[in-house]
């Protein structure tokens, strides 16, 4: 009995778990729809410019 008992606390321990993370990203949902409707993130460092920091200075392949 007590197998069952530690399982059915740790299953509903996940879903509370769960239930409280969707509750919160709802709250967070909202505040970004309500006060900052045009957000976007922001793409400080693009792919092609990791790609040419990766090739000047880890495998040093480019010309100078």
């Amino acid at each position: 009995m007590n197998v069952i008992l530690i399982i059915g606390v740790i299953l509903l321990s996940l879903a509370g778990l769960l239930v409280f993370g969707v509750i919160f990203f709802s709250i967070v949902k909202y505040i970004q729809r309500k006060y900052y409707p045009t957000w976007k993130f922001p793409d400080y460092i693009s792919v092609g410019y990791v790609d040419y920091l990766y090739h000047k200075f880890i495998k040093k392949d480019l010309q100078k």
